[in-house]
């Protein structure tokens, strides 16, 4: 039986079974699927030597045949055992360009699925998009699901990366919220930070739960970043959240705050008529948008004391954290229109959102965390970075220290007693 080829043994069974009729369709068509793979593996060994099986002759190299090993293709009838042909002895090793094709096929389908996962296609719709495009007859739930399942060991691992490599400039942190568990309504928080390197670089780099936008969550969340070797930033951009602001101050006493102008004229509008809005809306920005900073301030405390009377609660709003509202105004023009809002992260969450629709409840808080992470990731690779001058670098190192001297306490004043112990 050890002369016989493996494709005759099969041809033997495949026929046998045919006449016996012991074979279902679906059973009949993956024998002859593996009956003609295992011809066309036999053939290629043939054409690698230069012989056909137990002939002598002219050789295209030295070696020999030297038996076969198990391998396993998958198709859309499950998986085709073959036997693929070993040899020994010649001057280059063999490798099947077949299966090294269908391999490759097979890892790109693997790939392919979870990215159209990500993409927010259902189930159904991927199996349609593999028959219409690849000619992938069937898929199932469950390869579906393995596939998927990658996402969450590439989110482990990147969770867990050492963030020291990144020179951050600018910090920017945000949160939305999903319902993570099956069996409840109640939507916890997602943390998400993302940044700027000197390199002018947007890079994404933390995904956490916090149950809410808390102090503590915040100060976890932070914590596990500088525990992973991220730097203090120049510059950390949030919205109004107060627990974030405290949990700043403790985490990088020495970085600027900005806080997010967007959220800020939306608080701003919701306390003033609809008729005014957009009045409102251009004076404010003449703030927002001024020349620098001293004339930012000056503009805003104009427009708060022309207003006060009137609309006092909206006055109030915009007169809270003013410094920080216009923050970004100290920094370089080329820059402000990328760190004066969280804008991007708001977008890259509403796509998450959109993706996570089709999910009513995710089943565990991982599958959750992951897909978010999966989504994001796929959207970050669309970023473009800020433009990095020599000039600029120069004003930015100017900035952070002048925030380092501003923010470092002052010496207490040395009273006339301490002199007298010294001279003692």
């Amino acid at each position: 039986m050890n002369r016989i080829p493996p494709s005759k043994r099969m041809e033997q069974a495949f026929f046998q079974s045919i006449f016996e009729g012991k074979n279902l369709l679906s059973g009949m068509v993956q024998a002859g699927a593996q009956l003609m793979l295992q011809r066309a593996l036999e053939e290629e060994v043939t054409v690698f030597l230069g012989r056909g099986h137990y002939k002598r002759g002219k050789r295209l190299q030295g070696g020999y045949r030297n038996g076969y090993e198990p391998a396993a293709i998958s198709s859309g009838e499950g998986k085709i055992q073959v036997e693929l042909p070993q040899t020994r002895e010649t001057e280059f090793s063999f490798r099947s360009v077949i299966l090294d094709l269908w391999q490759r096929r097979s890892e790109n389908l693997e790939k392919l699925i979870p990215a159209l996962y990500v993409k927010g296609l259902s189930q159904r719709d991927i199996e349609r998009a593999l028959q219409e495009n690849l000619g992938v007859d069937k898929v199932s739930r469950s390869v579906v699901s393995k596939l998927s399942k990658k996402i969450y060991a590439d989110f482990d691992q990147w969770r867990k990366r050492d963030l020291s490599g990144y020179k951050i400039l600018y910090l920017f942190l945000d949160a939305h919220y999903l319902a993570l568990r099956q069996g409840t309504d109640k939507k916890e928080g997602i943390l998400v930070a993302w940044g700027v390197t000197e390199e002018g670089k947007k890079v994404l780099l933390h995904i956490d739960r916090g149950e809410r936008e808390s102090y503590d969550c915040w100060k976890t969340f932070v914590e596990d970043l500088k525990l992973r070797g991220l730097n203090e930033p120049l510059l950390v951009i949030v919205d109004g959240n107060s627990g974030l602001k405290k949990m700043l101050r403790e985490c990088f006493p020495y970085s600027w705050i900005q806080r997010c102008q967007v959220h800020k004229m939306r608080n701003i509008l919701s306390k003033l008529p609809k008729d005014i809005h957009t009045k409102m809306k251009r004076l404010i920005h003449s703030a927002f948008y001024a020349k620098d900073y001293q004339e930012g301030l000056r503009i805003a405390k104009d427009i708060i004391a022309r207003f006060r009377d009137d609309f006092p609660s909206a006055m109030e709003c915009f007169e809270e954290s003013l410094e920080d509202v216009l923050c970004v105004l100290k920094f370089p023009p080329t820059h402000r229109k990328s760190i004066r809002s969280t804008n991007l992260l708001e977008r890259l969450l509403g796509e998450s959102k959109r993706r996570t629709k089709v999910i009513p409840r995710f089943p565990t808080e991982k599958s959750c965390l992951s897909l978010v992470y999966a989504v994001l990731v796929d959207a970050s690779k669309h970023w473009f970075g800020l433009r990095m001058t020599p000039k600029i670098m120069e004003d930015l190192v100017a900035l952070r220290a002048s925030c380092r001297k501003q923010k470092i306490p002052a010496a207490e004043p040395v009273q006339p007693k301490d002199l007298e112990l010294v001279k003692v």
